[in-house]
């Protein structure tokens, strides 16, 4: 019987080839030399999905649960952190300008149809609540076994992770802008952005800013936090650049959050008032971070949620006067004050 050397190739009269196992350093006809090896992606353990699942849940809860985490909230945005069970914090301010606010006095002594405006003078106390709808942040992305199986680094990670953190920061933005558009305290005020460009774009939407203060509750734009729309985010980063400016803040003078979703304009946050309030859970964990199995697409859905009330409801009192006798003034109302400035490009 005759015996067939399987190591070789009959076909051509030549050996078979075998990939390396170690590693293997081929020199070239020119003097160069190349290396490689082939082991440690063959032999190496495969990673187990469930391991990096938790492995990122835990991370996840350490960042968000953390004291750097709540250090850069309150830098970017007016908040506060409450224990559970507590109800948010209002905050009161001493109007510093005379407005006029448009109320209806519905339990008027007077009659209703002589008394739709009344003027909060300086010296009379603001104060805040939240708006009728409080904000439930929330996001899953899903870690599927066949990408972990395949072949994932902890560059691949945290890059996706830095994806995610960004775009979940703008939906959290997108949920308290429809709190706010909802709110009796949010003024809203139309001006012209005609820059094509981004240092001129830039300059209009500064001049329109400023221009658009709520001087009882600032006197310049570093006392508020723009919460704008994405797509200006590129715009003001050109412009910073042009303008020889670090960040976007050094620009404007002033700190900006961005949302996605519809553009509904800008928004001025007085940073004077806590605009979010935190809940708490019993543990003292702001965010509560969720790992499930999914098997319908063999994976792992990993979820981070939140709730907030939005600190965006100004109310003053106003004493009414009698259209008949302007010295008697007996009934008090407590009607919405202006807080929040709502900047919208015409289009």
């Amino acid at each position: 019987m005759t015996t067939f050397n399987r190591n070789t190739d009959h076909r051509h009269t030549q050996d078979r080839y075998t990939g390396p196992t170690a590693a293997t350093t081929e020199a070239w006809s020119n003097g160069a030399e190349r290396t490689y090896n082939t082991q440690a992606s063959m032999t190496a353990q495969t990673q187990s999905p469930a391991v990096v699942a938790k492995t990122i849940a835990e991370a996840l809860n350490e960042h968000f649960n953390g004291a750097e985490w709540r250090e850069a909230a309150e830098q970017a945005i007016p908040c506060e952190f409450r224990p559970k069970g507590t109800a948010p914090t209002p905050v009161q301010l001493v109007n510093m300008a005379n407005r006029n606010v448009e109320f209806d006095p519905r339990q008027s002594i007077y009659d209703r149809s002589q008394i739709t405006k009344g003027e909060a003078i300086v010296g009379d106390m603001i104060f805040t609540e939240p708006t009728n709808t409080a904000a439930l942040f929330s996001s899953r992305f899903t870690l599927l076994d066949a990408h972990v199986i395949a072949g994932s680094t902890e560059n691949s990670l945290i890059q996706m992770l830095d994806k995610w953190q960004a775009d979940f920061a703008k939906d959290c933005g997108s949920t308290v802008v429809d709190s706010l558009i909802k709110s009796p305290s949010v003024e809203a005020k139309e001006v012209t952005i005609a820059g094509t460009t981004p240092a001129v774009r830039a300059e209009d939407w500064i001049d329109a800013l400023t221009m658009s203060i709520n001087q009882s509750v600032g006197n310049s734009l570093g006392d508020f936090v723009l919460l704008m729309h994405q797509t200006e985010q590129a715009v003001l980063e050109r412009a910073a650049q042009r303008a020889g400016a670090e960040s976007i803040e050094d620009l404007l003078g002033c700190r900006t959050q961005f949302y996605s979703k519809t553009n509904r304009g800008v928004f001025m946050l007085p940073k004077g008032f806590a605009s979010l309030s935190f809940r708490e859970g019993a543990d003292g964990a702001v965010w509560k971070i969720h790992k499930t199995r999914n098997a319908g697409v063999q994976g792992w859905d990993i979820e981070v949620s939140g709730v907030a009330d939005v600190m965006a409801q100004a109310k003053v009192k106003l004493k009414l006067a009698n259209p008949a006798d302007p010295n008697e003034k007996l009934q008090v109302e407590t009607v919405a004050f202006p807080l929040v400035t709502r900047v919208t490009a015409k289009a």
